[in-house]
Formats: C-alpha cells, structure tokens, sequence
C-alpha cells in the first residue's frame, strides 16, 4: 500500500472538530489525485464547498460520539399508501455519548496540533468553535474567521472513505519530508508515535477501531499505545474505589469507566448510553439504530392495524435482542486468528451487553 505524506494546514474556527476528525488543506492540491479513491465526485464536492479545506478522518481511532444520527428508515413497500400522516413518524433524532471525555478528546486534539484554547458556541443541536487562541511570537492570538487559523501540520494517508474523507495519520508541525512524498508502512510506524492518533489512544480518550486495510505493524503500534492507557486506567480505577473526592470529577480515560469487556453492561434505556456509561462508539451506533428501528416497527405496525400510534421521543426504553436485525459484520479476532461473526462476541442476557474480546482485538472487514 502506497503512503503519501502531504503537508498543509489544519482548521478549527468555524467547524465542529471531534475526537477523530477535523479540517484540512492540502498545500498542493494536485497530491490528491494520487489517492485511491471511489468517492471521487463527493470528495470533490466537499473540497469545493470548504474552499480547499476536507474533513479528516483518523485512522485507526473512535472517538465518543457527539452528535450521531441514525439514518431515516425507508417505508415498506405495504405502507406507502397508508403512511399518510408522516408528522407522526418517529424521527431518527440525534444522540451522543456522555460527552466530557468525548470533549476532552475534541479539545486534545486541538492542543496537540496548537490550539491553546478553542470558545465554543451551541445553537440548537449544532456545536462549533467561534474562536480560538493560538501563540504567535509569544503571544496568544484570537482569531474568529474560518479558515484564518493556518495551523501547520501534515498528514500521511493512502484512500478516501465512502463518506469522502481522506483516512489519515495527523502530525503537527512540518517535517523535512518533501510534500508529496511516499513512505513504506515501515517508515510510517518509524514515526507513528508523534502521530495524534497514537496520542489520544495513549492517553484513553479514544477507542481503538481497526479494519483489514490497516497494516499490521502500524496495528501493533496502536495496540501498545491503548495498553499504556489501560495500565494508567487501572491505578487510576484504585484512586476512585479508595477516595470519595476523586468521584465527584471525570478522570480524563474511558478506560477507567468502560465495563463491557469486564462485567457486561446493563442496557435498558437508551439513556444508559448516552448519559451514564461510556462504550465503543460503533457498539453506540449500532445500540441508537436499533432503538431507532424499534420504534419504526411500531409505528408500521400502528399502520397495519389501523390503529392510534403516538410517539413519545421521552420513551427510551429498547430490547438488546434485536441487535444485529440489520446486519451481523464478519471481524477478525487477532488473538483467534480467526474469523467470527459479531454476534458471536457479543453476548446478550437480560438486556445485559458483554464484549467477549478487547476492542483492540476486533479487527472490522469494512
């Protein structure tokens, strides 16, 4: 696999920055066309609207979810006619994780690339950052002009993802590589530990999440970084079984706080998820589209029957059982060296969720 390492500048002000993306401009836009790349007319589409600038996505990371949503179910065909009503259909709604280490990470990102300090603004269900304060010449600066934050760094990346974003390795600062060039996979692992995706798995604000086209040597990086951050967990979990004052803050690793490997989680209402406990972001997703679905089969239901439905977006009570009705992924299991099923660790009892395997065993197909 081709690594191509291309410098330019990353952006904040303006945009929602999370725990695994943020906005990039490639200083030579021409390096583009020597990715692989299927989505080329949705990347190109992007990069148009942004005046240059995309959306990264980090490699091998997950960060906490912000502000996911599940997408819109289509009709079956029975009930086109019938479904005449449609302001009495469920929503799909948006949902996010208990967000302080989620906007720790958010926030670490940004001050390992050089944000000093990011002001966020909320409007609706939309977070952004106004303006945000960056050294220059020893002294702070605040800017609030998208793409006025010229923060120098480079990335190192091979395709574009479905959803037109360039998978990448982040770097901060610039490098005595010229632009453009092309690193084997031994090269890049050489210098992953500077990378901000090794970083925030370090430090236990991410999650690991890895599919077969990560290389397996820049895989075992990252494995030993989520290790280092478990270790930390672990003492760090001793502190808040033995001191009553360290409950009353967050501890800044989900690792200290994720039970669903250990214990098993309880899930009961979707509320669990997204006020109270923190879990792999894809576990997150695949748990808010279920409770979703859930609540569509209702209302078809409601339709078939010709009976009231009223949807009550306060009730967030859902069934575990029907988990993979939409779909059961194939994952590798490094420690197996084997193919399963996803269903297959993942045990559900009584509403009780427990992952059979370490996310940084799982390794997803696509």
């Amino acid at each position: 696999m081709k690594y191509l390492l291309i410098k330019g500048s990353m952006h904040v002000v303006g945009y929602s920055p999370d725990g695994d993306s943020m906005m990039f401009k490639a200083a030579n836009p021409a390096l583009w066309d020597g990715l692989e790349n299927d989505n080329k007319e949705l990347f190109t589409e992007k990069l148009t609207k942004e005046n240059g600038a995309v959306q990264l996505r980090l490699e091998g990371i997950d960060a906490l979810e912000t502000h996911f949503g599940p997408m819109p179910l289509p009709t079956p065909p029975d009930l086109k006619s019938k479904e005449k009503d449609k302001e009495k259909r469920p929503a799909p709604g948006h949902y996010k994780q208990p967000e302080e280490i989620g906007r720790i990470a958010a926030e670490a990102f940004m001050w390992l690339v050089g944000v000093k300090k990011p002001q966020w603004r909320k409007f609706g269900k939309t977070t952004w950052v106004a303006k945000a304060c960056f050294e220059k010449d020893g002294q702070e600066v605040w800017l609030d002009e998208k793409q006025t934050d010229n923060i120098p760094a480079y990335i190192v990346t091979s395709n574009i993802e479905k959803n037109g974003r360039p998978l990448a390795w982040v770097f901060p600062g610039d490098t005595n590589d010229p632009d453009g060039s092309e690193l084997t996979k031994e090269m890049l692992a050489n210098r992953l530990e500077k990378s901000v995706n090794y970083q925030l798995l370090r430090y236990g604000l991410v999650y690991p999440y890895f599919f077969m086209t990560l290389a397996g040597r820049l895989r075992d990086k990252l494995i030993e970084a989520v290790r280092r951050a478990q270790a930390d967990a672990h003492q760090k979990r001793q502190a808040l079984e033995n001191s009553a004052a360290e409950r009353t803050r967050k501890i800044p690793n989900l690792w200290v706080y994720d039970r669903s490997v250990a214990d098993g989680i309880k899930i009961a209402d979707l509320k669990n998820i997204t006020d109270e406990m923190e879990i792999h972001p894809y576990l997150f997703r695949k748990i808010a589209k279920t409770w979703y679905s859930q609540r569509m089969q209702g209302y078809w239901n409601a339709l078939r029957e010709n009976s009231p439905y009223d949807f009550d977006e306060n009730d967030k009570s859902l069934r575990l059982a029907g988990l993979f009705e939409d779909g059961d992924p194939t994952v590798f299991i490094i420690s197996d060296q084997d193919f399963v099923k996803l269903s297959e660790i993942v045990q559900i009892k009584d509403n009780t969720l427990q992952l059979l395997r370490s996310p940084m065993d799982i390794v997803f197909l696509s």
